[in-house]
């Protein structure tokens, strides 16, 4: 019998992991299961409203103060015979797993994107995992190895990385730049360490003044105010190229030459997987799963967090060498295609399901 699917989440703005559940989405669809977005809030990104709406997918936004939400969210699951929940961050998952008091016959996935959270969401995180919910993916293996440390279930836990599809590259858009363009994609949290990211540009300019350079931030978020005062300090105002929220992000990393990411901890980054899926070369701190992503002096170089002196240089040995930055490039599309493609990412999960329909 065919399964009637919910995905849940709490918005679906702009973010990796919003991303994800529509790809998700979207391939469980096309195998013609019954799929229903669940969203905690009303927020949609309108790229992704782009998305279910091209995509011809099923959605619903919860209403009401929480407690409405709650028993509204119980009663999709009972309206459309959800046979299977999967959701996505500590929201979401406390909410899926709190619903069993009412439904029980219905088997439930967290999702945990990170390899550190708040110590309220681990707390919450662990209850629901451990006493409630079937199964929990994690989207990197060090968050599952620190979480078994401390007390997650190991029988429970199921390691599922992100997937992308490769962007269609303009071979010669690249050659045509006379300056390096290096670029970032993030929210702008203290998580992703910008100071280091700005410092390490500041002395790769200072350290080849014969070449021209730009770096282009893209993202939103709190952390704004804090880079533009750093650029500023630095007085780069004529190098950094602040985006906030643009709608044509791959295109921009399609006129770029370099992808850097300075994260002090991270899951399995979207944003790495997007920028090698356009074909670029990846400077990233070695922190949750970019050693899966980033094959040191492969792809990209892995330097440890915060160490301006090291991401200065490896962006000198990219910035002064084109043949490097296109071998690396291709090799980037390349791991993306044979190990990270939506055809491994679906398998994955519809071979847990048969696990979980199994128990």
């Amino acid at each position: 019998m065919m399964m009637n699917i919910g995905i849940f989440c709490k918005t679906l703005l702009k973010g990796g992991t919003e991303k994800q559940a529509l790809i998700l989405s979207k391939l469980l669809a096309e195998q013609k299961y019954n799929v229903t977005l669940i969203i905690w809030s009303d927020k949609i990104d309108q790229e992704n409203m782009s998305f279910i709406e091209s995509n011809s997918l099923n959605f619903m936004c919860l209403e009401g103060n929480r407690l409405n939400k709650f028993y509204r969210f119980i009663r999709i699951l009972r309206d459309r015979n959800i046979t299977l929940v999967l959701s996505y961050l500590t929201l979401p998952n406390v909410i899926s797993g709190l619903s069993r008091i009412f439904i029980r016959d219905i088997k439930r996935i967290g999702g945990i994107r990170n390899e550190r959270l708040p110590y309220y969401k681990f707390i919450f995180e662990r209850w629901i995992h451990n006493f409630f919910n079937d199964a929990t993916v994690f989207n990197n293996y060090s968050a599952k190895d620190k979480f078994i440390q401390k007390g997650f279930r190991a029988e429970k836990i199921y390691v599922i990385q992100n997937a992308i599809s490769p962007i269609k590259v303009n071979g010669s858009a690249r050659r045509e730049n006379s300056e390096i363009r290096i670029v970032t994609v993030s929210r702008f949290v203290k998580q992703k360490d910008f100071r280091t990211a700005l410092y390490s540009f500041n002395e790769l300019v200072h350290k080849n003044t014969d070449k021209r350079f730009s770096y282009y931030l893209i993202g939103y978020g709190k952390g704004e105010r804090k880079i533009r005062a750093i650029t500023s300090a630095l007085k780069l105002e004529d190098k950094i190229k602040l985006l906030i929220n643009p709608s044509r992000i791959k295109d921009i990393l399609m006129e770029c030459d370099i992808y850097l990411s300075t994260s002090v901890f991270e899951g399995f980054s979207n944003s790495i997987m997007e920028a090698m899926a356009a074909g670029l070369p990846v400077i990233a701190t070695d922190v949750g799963d970019n050693k899966y992503l980033v094959k040191d002096g492969f792809n990209g170089y892995l330097t440890p967090c915060k160490d301006v002196k090291m991401i200065a240089d490896k962006l000198s040995i990219l910035a002064r060498s084109e043949h490097l930055r296109t071998d690396f490039g291709i090799r980037s599309r390349t791991l993306i295609e044979s190990k990270f493609s939506q055809g491994n990412l679906l398998n994955e999960y519809l071979n847990l399901f048969s696990k979980l329909q199994a128990s």
